[in-house]
């Protein structure tokens, strides 16, 4: 039974894990407030003193004195403030280059039925957040600690004046509180909301970038405007929405603000003429009391920091929840009594989450060293699928893949991927140099390998008369490099690292037949080490392999006979062309050649029966 799903962390969780993983330096901020608010509470202490030395008449040394202690404190303040600015920026730093890191090792370790399941380069648009993270964090660890703590430090003094402000400290809490309590949830909701249409807007944007020949010839511009302003008019109402919460908050906060500052000056002239407070006393906690209102303000006034930071925590998560492979530590040896890999797929089955019924059923396959083997059949049969099973890419499969003994999920994908190459379809080529897209940062891979693997597809020729040869550079989408050549440089990076076993998918479908020959004698001639499993309908390709297995509706029906093989190669080498058929005649298959004669007219070759299935067409041979 499957392990259940983990929860998923709230956007208020992220931001604890985001502070625990800093909490040395935050630490060290915190430390600088608390510090910078107690000696800013030197302003109104001194105040305090300075008035009682002027009601007692001491002019001199007392107020000299005082003065210069709260220009003293004035300054040291500013040197924290200063100390505490370096610590966020710091912090900043970490958080991008860490995001960053974590990014990259997170989607090079991303399971493989995820980039089936997401639009991965458009998720890492979310990285965009960091930058907001940032902003927001500052303030948050700068204006918002500070604005806690002088409030803290303010009500704690206020309590020494007079119990009656306790009472009031407790209510400003429970104000405060409330606001928050209420309106919270939604601001949180509106603001991910607004994150969400902004990401869809800049992903229809990117789209229509991408696919900006069609759009040019489509006669109007229609549609492109249609979805951005249905994404531009949802961000808006998600924007206003927002900012409905964020003023909602700040009238509660101006009501409340006014009804503290009435009651608590009515309050300190009550206590100033009953003479339970002396005149000194009285000024000093009005400025406390404005110190606090001010930063209560600051707190209301930026609120919409919190919920970026939140959202940005939130959308930041969720790239980094995309599960990954689990790596348990075993590692894969291959024994001593076998050169290569063997491969072992036992009722394997496989069904993807958007359809109804399974793409692979119930498939066993042995595959032994330097054993080739081909998987045919018609579009749609399950072959390609088959194949990112065995390379490990779709891991909630049913059944067992067995490596040299091991079951997959125990194998160590650093070392799996040592011994196995894949080259599934048209496998994209990434911005980079050539060097780059074919070493894929192997340092020990030595020049003489590279030679080797491009003399195999080759392309050294073609590299040779680039300007600036194995250093030139290519973009992702290889608009300057055709088809046929970025197919042959994927090959050549499958082979460059000389694995044992290599999956192969609709081997060079863009290049031209007699140099795909060439190639195919090279990789799957008898004469290489490695074992291959390749998709392929092409004669061409399948001669070089040992077995030639027919795969339909997820199944393997039968290895191809002896006697079809002799009698395709037959009709490849006579002067007719031919189209082997697969159809049903009275509830049995057959295999049907038809060749075409322009002199005597058409010719139809019938086979013994093969199996039982509905018609379909396999395709050219």
């Amino acid at each position: 039974m499957a392990a259940s799903k983990q929860e998923k962390p709230t956007p208020i969780s992220r931001f604890l894990e985001l502070l625990a993983s800093e909490k040395k330096i935050i630490g060290y901020i915190y430390i600088y407030a608390i510090f910078a608010g107690l000696i800013n509470l030197s302003l109104p202490l001194g105040i305090q003193s300075l008035i009682g030395f002027v009601s007692g008449g001491q002019m001199v040394t007392s107020v000299s004195v005082l003065v210069f202690l709260v220009i003293v404190g004035v300054l040291i303040v500013g040197g924290l403030q200063v100390m505490l600015l370096s610590l966020v920026e710091l912090i900043q730093q970490r958080i991008f280059a860490q995001t960053s890191f974590r990014f990259a090792s997170h989607l090079t370790r991303l399971r493989g039925d995820q980039a089936f399941s997401h639009d991965l380069p458009e998720l890492m648009n979310r990285f965009f957040d960091v930058i907001s993270l940032q902003k927001g964090l500052a303030k948050l660890l700068t204006d918002f600690s500070a604005a806690a703590i002088q409030i803290i430090f303010g009500l704690i003094l206020l309590s020494f004046y007079h119990p009656y402000f306790i009472f009031f400290g407790l209510i400003l809490v429970a104000i405060l509180v409330l606001i928050l309590r209420l309106s919270g949830p939604k601001g949180m909701k509106t603001s991910l909301e607004e994150s969400k249409y902004k990401y869809r807007l800049v992903h229809w944007l990117e789209e229509v970038a991408r696919a900006i020949p069609i759009f040019k010839t489509a006669g109007n511009d229609n549609l492109a405007l249609e979805k951005t302003d249905y994404y531009t008019s949802g961000y808006l109402r998600a924007r206003k929405a927002h900012f409905k919460v964020l003023i909602s908050q700040y009238i509660g906060f101006v009501g409340f603000k006014t009804f503290i500052t009435a009651g608590l000056l009515l309050m300190g002239s009550f206590l100033l003429l009953n003479q339970e407070i002396n005149l000194g006393q009285f000024v000093a906690s009005e400025i406390i009391i404005i110190l606090i209102i001010n930063a209560v303000e600051k707190l209301m006034v930026k609120l919409d920091s919190v919920y970026d930071v939140l959202t940005s925590v939130e959308k930041i998560g969720t790239v980094t929840d995309l599960p990954v492979i689990n790596a348990p530590g075993t590692i894969l040896e291959t024994p001593q009594s076998t050169k290569g890999v063997n491969l072992q797929l036992k009722q394997v089955s496989y069904r993807y989450p958007t359809q109804s019924q399974p793409t692979v059923q119930d498939v066993s396959l042995q595959i032994g060293p330097s054993q080739k083997i081909c998987l045919s059949g018609p579009e749609g049969s399950g072959r390609t699928t088959l194949l990112r099973i065995a390379a490990g890419l779709l891991p909630d499969h049913e059944g067992v893949v067995i490596y040299n003994g091991l079951p997959l999920k125990n194998v160590h994908p650093t070392a799996f991927y040592d011994q196995v190459s894949t080259c599934l379809s048209l496998h994209p080529l990434f911005d980079g140099t050539i060097w780059q897209n074919i070493v894929m940062g192997h340092q020990s891979t030595k020049p003489e390998t590279v030679l080797w693997a491009l003399d195999c597809v080759e392309l050294t020729e073609y590299v040779q008369s680039l300007p600036e040869g194995f250093h030139t550079h290519i973009h992702s989408n290889a608009p300057e490099i055709s088809p046929a050549v970025a197919q042959q440089l994927a090959l050549a990076r499958c082979i460059v690292r000389k694995p044992a076993l290599l999956l192969l998918d609709q081997f060079l479908p863009e290049v031209d037949k007699p140099v795909r020959d060439r190639i195919a004698q090279r990789i799957l001639g008898t004469h290489t080490p490695w074992a291959v499993l390749i998709v392929s309908n092409e004669l061409s390709i399948r001669q070089w392999c040992q077995k030639n297995l027919l795969m339909l509706d997820g199944r393997l029906v039968r290895e191809i006979s002896a006697d079809e093989k002799f009698l395709m190669n037959y009709l490849s080498t006579s002067k007719y062309t031919y189209r082997p058929t697969l159809l049903s005649k009275g509830g049995v298959g057959w295999l049907k050649f038809q060749r075409n004669n322009i002199q005597t007219g058409t010719n139809i070759l019938w086979l013994k029966p093969v199996f039982s299935h509905t018609q379909f067409q396999l395709g050219a041979v």
